[in-house]
């Protein structure tokens, strides 16, 4: 039988990587990295090699079902694609017609690239609420970085730095396809390595200066960094005095963060902070890694992106060879997140300003961040500040992805509507009344240009979609038909088209290239003559903030469960718990079922530290209880040295495999949704209070 080679990439997570899929009798039979790939030069990760066993699984959903009975049971019914989108049209219509459209809520996970195509749906409809986790993942980054240079901190040029700052980032388990390959060469080329983690980490381990600071204290230890460069002269005089606003400002602020003092609030002794802050400033070109996760999941969110950015700025870092870049896609506003496509943009204002969560986080007219799901759950639940009353989610675990899971439980439970999208059955699917199954990522048409720098990778359908699974672009094609939204693209191939038309190539055109690239623009500021900021300069001391009730500077604020703001919660819960730290492994909640994965992650594993262990009269491999003011979930005991012994870590995304898995070995069941930044809505799980239970032998 013949062998066809494809050519494509892996949307098991953001980094997708370049594959060479085998084809044979229409099925996929082998997994190769891409050599030719421009950023993962043929590397692959388990998840993507294990694309044959998710595709080929015996428990993928392929067939639409349609709940029957009591609607807080579990059973489901097959049906056809007619019948089942015929519901689903007939629901949000109601909902519309009752409630107003902005009643109804899709939400997507943090892959699979849907974001153009939902907004778009979502504008014809009516509705300005696209709901995603970007809050926490990515969009406090986003956030803090463009109100203080006008673009996005996410392009670091790695492989042309002198030195690396790793700021709580671990991209060999989070983005070792789009990032890995630069790091290590970089490295080769001598580059100093920073790492600032809690955990020891591989790169921590190997790194020249490691920072292990205490949970939850960044910004305290960022504006120390600032404090040493300004107060030794280290800045970039010339960058500073042409290009920004504000420094006198940030001196004067800065000031009261000497190392001394901040020694005492992030557990980084004070000749580590004054070594690795003058290596970063001097080594020039320096650049920052922000982890998306680990800079985008504290109270202070929003502050610490400031902070880093403005660490950037000072030692001109910006837009120069070996430093933090501006790339922008080249399909600019038809881009995943592009303009052309967001909903909010493409509604009447009045309907625009409805959007949740705009009123309470104001920058999110800035950039075109998606609608919290903290900001949705109070429109469910209590109407505030009106009703949401059905909920589309596409690849979306909330019930375990998102922090306070019983909570997220119950308010999903309080919908009168509820489809999901997703490969498996999962905690959150079964709450849903209908469920439709898509298609795998080898079995779709569709290009990606989200955080791939300059670069547009396409990705071609190697074979048709597993009987009756559908690619969720031709599900919303056959929504938007049966509920009369006439204006929605026609077919795959118009969408792509449509995407492509900034790159002057159609999707048919785009297959026989694979991949498209701009050139990297520096310094295009003195191009220019501005920033794309108010000012025009980067704003250190971003004044037309105060306007908007936000402080011009980063502001440390301690975590709000921790042993300085609750030392009487400190003494029953004696524990920092920091949580998220990716594997490998899984992507999220995801793929928890495939034997191959299982194989490499079984079980939970709570990182602590042997004399911690020893103290509290637990060993390795021993099951035992983590428990919070919220609740306690079971984990297994992992020796870890490479740990403060005042913190522990655990994992994300376990559930599959015991009954009640969710509420069992989800870590989201004990951890807290409140309070949110105050800018960004992002959630504090980097810093929480925990204590160890022994529990009976599993």
């Amino acid at each position: 039988m013949a062998t066809t080679k494809v050519k494509t990439i892996c949307f098991e997570c953001h980094s997708r990587c370049g594959l060479v899929l085998e084809v044979e009798g229409g099925r996929v039979t082998a997994v190769h990295g891409d050599k030719d790939h421009p950023h993962s030069h043929g590397y692959s990760c388990p998840k993507g090699r294990a694309c044959m066993e998710i595709i080929y699984h015996p428990d993928r959903i392929t067939t639409p079902l349609i709940k029957v009975g009591e609607r807080q049971g579990t059973r489901f019914e097959k049906a056809s694609w007619d019948d089942a989108l015929g519901l689903v049209a007939e629901r949000l219509l109601a909902s519309r017609e009752q409630w107003g459209a902005e009643s109804v809520v899709f939400g997507s996970g943090t892959t699979r690239g849907m974001a153009p195509y939902i907004n778009r749906f979502l504008a014809l409809f009516g509705s300005p609420n696209f709901m995603a986790p970007s809050n926490m993942s990515g969009g406090p980054l986003a956030l803090g970085s463009a109100t203080t240079t006008g673009f996005g901190l996410v392009d670091p040029d790695y492989a042309n730095t002198r030195c690396m700052l790793l700021w709580a980032h671990n991209p060999e388990n989070s983005w070792p396809g789009l990032y890995l390959y630069d790091i290590n060469q970089g490295l080769k080329k001598g580059a100093t390595l920073i790492v600032v983690d809690p955990r020891g980490t591989r790169f921590a381990k190997k790194a020249d200066h490691w920072l292990r600071l205490r949970p939850g204290t960044d910004v305290a230890l960022v504006l120390s960094f600032i404090h040493v460069i300004i107060e030794n002269g280290l800045y970039d005089k010339a960058f500073v005095e042409q290009w920004t606003s504000g420094f006198d400002r940030l001196r004067e602020y800065v000031a009261d963060f000497a190392p001394e003092k901040v020694e005492s609030i992030t557990w980084v002794p004070a000749g580590q902070i004054k070594t690795a802050a003058t290596v970063f400033a001097t080594a020039r070109p320096s650049v920052v890694g922000p982890g998306m996760g680990g800079v985008c999941q504290a109270n202070d969110a929003f502050d610490l992106t400031r902070g880093l950015t403005i660490l950037a700025a000072i030692t001109g870092n910006l837009e120069v060879p070996g430093g933090n870049l501006n790339c922008t896609p080249p399909t600019r506003k038809r881009s995943c997140y592009g303009s052309d496509y967001d909903a909010p943009r493409n509604l009447p204002p009045d309907q625009a300003a409805k959007k949740l969560g705009a009123d309470t986080y104001p920058l999110f007219g800035l950039v075109p961040i998606p609608c919290p799901p903290q900001a949705v759950w109070p429109a469910i639940t209590d109407g505030k500040p009106y009703p949401v009353r059905a909920l589309g989610l596409f690849a979306n675990n909330s019930v375990c992805a998102y922090p306070h899971s019983a909570r997220v439980r119950s308010v999903l439970q309080r919908l009168d509507f509820l489809f999901c999208v997703d490969y498996f059955h999962t905690p959150t699917t079964e709450l849903a009344d209908v469920i439709l199954p898509p298609a795998h990522w080898s079995e779709r048409d569709d290009v990606e240009d989200l955080l791939m720098k300059n670069h547009l990778f396409c990705q071609p359908k190697a074979v048709e979609p597993v009987p009756e699974c559908r690619d969720e672009k031709e599900i919303l094609i056959g929504l938007a038909q049966k509920m009369g939204l006439t204006e929605y693209w026609k077919s795959v191939t118009e969408i792509l088209d449509y995407r492509l038309e900034p790159v002057s190539m159609t999707f048919a055109e785009f297959k026989k290239t694979g991949v498209f690239a701009n050139p990297v623009e520096y310094k295009r500021y003195e191009k220019t003559g501005r920033f794309r900021t108010p000012s025009g300069k980067v704003e250190l001391y971003a004044e037309y903030l105060t306007g908007l009730g936000i402080a011009p500077l980063p502001v440390f604020r301690e975590p709000d469960e921790g042993p300085v703001s609750r030392p009487d919660l400190y003494r029953e819960y004696p524990l920092i718990l920091t949580t998220g730290g990716r594997n490998i492994v899984y992507y999220h909640s995801s793929h928890r079922n495939i034997p191959s994965l299982r194989k490499k992650a079984p079980d939970p594993e709570l990182q602590i530290h042997p004399d911690t262990a020893a103290d509290l009269g637990v060993s390795e491999g021993e099951w035992v209880y983590l428990a919070t003011p919220r609740a306690k979930v079971e984990i297994k005991i992992r020796l870890f040295a490479d740990i403060d012994p005042r913190v522990v870590h655990a994992p994300h995304g376990f559930w599959y495999g015991v009954a009640d898995g969710w509420r069992r070995l989800n870590i989201n069941m004990v951890t807290n949704d409140e309070p949110l930044c105050p800018v960004t809505a992002s959630v504090p799980i980097k810093s929480l209070l925990c204590r160890l239970e022994k529990m009976a032998p599993r």
